[in-house]
């Protein structure tokens, strides 16, 4: 089945699907005003030590100070699994208490930290002093002497080869490595190369870390489109099409020196009809941002996100047999599959909670768990999920790194105080101009009007004005942005 990666490039956001036959399969958003820091590395200050609670706050000149637990500083996190560690760094090693913060760290201390968690909320960015640089096979630890291999690799004929390659490598290195599953079926040529890039990335953060003054940043994670092409663009992907010759001829850049046998699948789209609706996908993003899914069976997944925990709710609908056992396996069977779909393509983290249909045969609840759990190893994000209890319902938690999808595009609701969430001036701006963009493309127009809300035309008046101009130029005509003081914000009205 024909896998692909479309990336559309916008002056105001890029976004990147995955997608598998005409299915959305992964959704990612990213806005030059919402700048992640998940993998930038900094030169920080101790601002305070918080022995009860085992943490140290770090000013990295973010604006809030970042969070470095006591365990972040002791091992780091676990998503591999350890093969070989030197004598001098013990394979396992006792829990710290929260005290052992003391012995570490020291107020007014400078540290070399790495974000792990964008901030959320109130809270400041995660930090861990156990500095991972990712490529494409391989992640490299500068302050662990570990070898291991992503735990989602499971051929054991491959783990063992992957195993002999790495001994190779690690008598020579005094730095630990860690096998992605990118570095399935690779040679050991490949793996020395991008150590050799690594091992080069690492000495210049060194070098800068010593020259820059604290706090600072230190080097710079890659943005969204360079970090779906080193993670994502594996081998099963058909082709991956970018909509904008700028951002073209850099990821082409990037592949050349990165990946080169993969260059040839990487493509500039240049079609009229816009990337994302000549794959249907638009529709499908937009589903994303409503509380009820619809199933084909006729059922319906309910999704409502609060403040401590995302509560999933599984209803039958209109679909209904004779019995109501098998009316409650089929439903449940399509849910689990579009729940953990809908958990992926939303990028939800934390507690969820999912109340599945209540069924009596304990054969049935065994079936829906395991389809449950066998559609989340499509995640890349680490999942922990407890067996079903007797009520039917299914505890999860999945790892939060970054912002999801509905807090990049939403903001709080003006009209509810709080209670319920409408769409950003500029995510209605960007709208806007897709519409506008889609009616001057199916007539000949000289002049265009659009009827917005107030905030929105100041957006777009403001920040959008070379954009709009840019427009203009191309197309021959005049737009018009009119403020609207009694319009919704999510409406708009044009008029030609």
């Amino acid at each position: 089945m024909q896998k692909e990666i479309l990336i559309n490039v916008e002056p105001q956001e890029k976004r990147v699907a995955v997608i598998q036959g005409n299915a959305l399969e992964e959704y990612y958003i990213e806005r030059p005003s919402e700048v992640s820091l998940v993998g930038n590395v900094y030169k920080g200050t101790v601002n305070s030590v918080m022995s009860g609670i085992g943490a140290a706050f770090v000013d990295i000149g973010f604006g809030r100070n970042g969070f470095l637990y006591v365990t972040d500083m002791m091992s780091p996190a676990r998503e591999f699994d350890l093969l070989e560690t030197s004598s001098n760094h013990p394979r396992h090693t006792s829990r710290p208490k929260p005290s052992d913060i003391d012995k570490l760290v020291k107020k007014g201390q400078e540290v070399l930290v790495q974000v792990v968690k964008e901030p959320i909320g109130n809270k400041g960015p995660r930090l861990t002093t156990h500095v991972g640089l990712p490529g494409r096979f391989v992640v490299l630890m500068p302050f662990d002497h570990h070898m291991g291999i992503s735990k989602k690799v499971t051929d054991h004929t491959e783990r063992e080869r992957l195993r002999q390659i790495l001994k190779k490598i690690m008598p020579n290195f005094d730095m630990g490595l860690i096998v992605r599953t990118a570095g399935v079926g690779k040679s050991e040529g490949d793996f020395r190369r991008e150590i050799r890039y690594l091992s080069a990335l690492w000495r210049n953060i060194k070098n800068r870390s010593t020259k820059v003054k604290a706090p600072n940043i230190v080097n710079e994670e890659y943005s969204l489109t360079f970090r779906i092409l080193r993670d994502i663009f594996t081998e099963d992907i058909t082709r991956v099409l970018v909509d904008n010759r700028d951002e073209y001829k850099k990821l082409m850049h990037f592949a050349n020196n990165m990946m080169p046998s993969m260059k040839r699948k990487l493509m500039f789209y240049q079609e009229k009809a816009s990337l994302f609706d000549s794959r249907g996908i638009e529709k499908e993003v937009e589903k994303l941002y409503n509380k009820k899914i619809e199933l084909k069976c006729g059922g319906y997944v309910f999704i409502e996100e609060t403040e401590g925990l995302i509560a999933i709710d599984v209803n039958s609908g209109s679909f209904n047999k004779k019995h109501m056992e098998e009316t409650a396996f089929k439903v449940n069977s399509e849910a689990a599959v579009e729940i953990a779909r809908q958990i992926r393509l939303r990028d939800i983290g934390g507690i969820v909670i999912i109340d599945f249909i209540d069924m009596m045969r304990e054969k049935h609840n065994r079936e829906i768990f395991d389809i449950l759990v066998n559609m989340f190893k499509k995640d890349r994000a680490k999942i922990n999920v407890l067996k079903m209890s007797e009520f039917g319902i299914v505890q999860i938690t999945r790892q939060r790194i970054r912002k999801g999808v509905k807090k990049v595009s939403y903001k709080d609701c003006p009209y509810c105080r709080g209670r319920g969430s409408v769409k950003s001036a500029t995510t209605m701006a960007i709208e806007v101009l897709r519409a506008i963009k889609k009616h001057i493309e199916k007539a000949r127009l000289k002049e265009i009007r659009s009827y917005v809300h107030p905030e929105v035309a100041n957006y777009m008046l403001n920040e959008d004005r070379p954009a709009i101009a840019k427009m203009e130029a191309f197309y021959k005509i005049r737009i018009v942005i009119i403020a609207e003081p009694d319009m919704h914000i999510e409406n708009f009205r044009i008029e030609k």
